[in-house]
């Protein structure tokens, strides 16, 4: 049998469109079931961890009415949050050490750095990178600027 008709240029076409048809109706299926839930107010970043079957969402809240935030931990498949942890700081930037159960967190506003254990909850510590408080004059850990000012 010859395959030499498998390379004509109608059967390629035919043949990527066929592909790009079902790949259209399998990225639609898979858009259709996209769990999403509102948690919280100014969710930034998230760190998930397999071997907890957790994920954990940093939430900064109101900017004006609230002085923290709230780290949420969800359950990855349903999205229910099953822990709620209060921060007296903002969280933003979020990472899990697995083989510690630390949750890390970073505090852009205040220039620091957060670990919470993740199964209680509790702040284990806290490294403040810059203490200089911003100003018109004072830009913590803010980068240089052109010209080197």
């Amino acid at each position: 049998m010859s395959l030499r008709h498998l390379s004509t240029p109608r059967l390629r076409r035919s043949l990527l469109l066929t592909s790009l048809l079902l790949a259209g109706t399998f990225s639609a299926h898979a858009a259709e079931e996209m769990l999403r839930k509102a948690v919280g107010k100014g969710a930034y970043e998230m760190a998930y961890s397999q071997q907890e079957n957790a994920l954990w969402v940093a939430t900064s809240q109101s900017r004006s009415l609230d002085k923290g935030g709230i780290v949420y931990r969800l359950d990855p498949t349903t999205l229910e949050v099953t822990q709620v942890i209060h921060n007296d700081l903002k969280p933003f930037g979020a990472t899990i050490n697995n083989a510690t159960q630390t949750l890390w967190f970073g505090n852009t506003t205040d220039s620091t750095v957060t670990a919470i254990d993740a199964k209680t909850g509790a702040v284990k510590g806290r490294l403040v990178l810059d203490s200089r408080k911003r100003s018109e004059t004072v830009r913590p850990l803010a980068p240089a600027r052109a010209g080197g000012e």
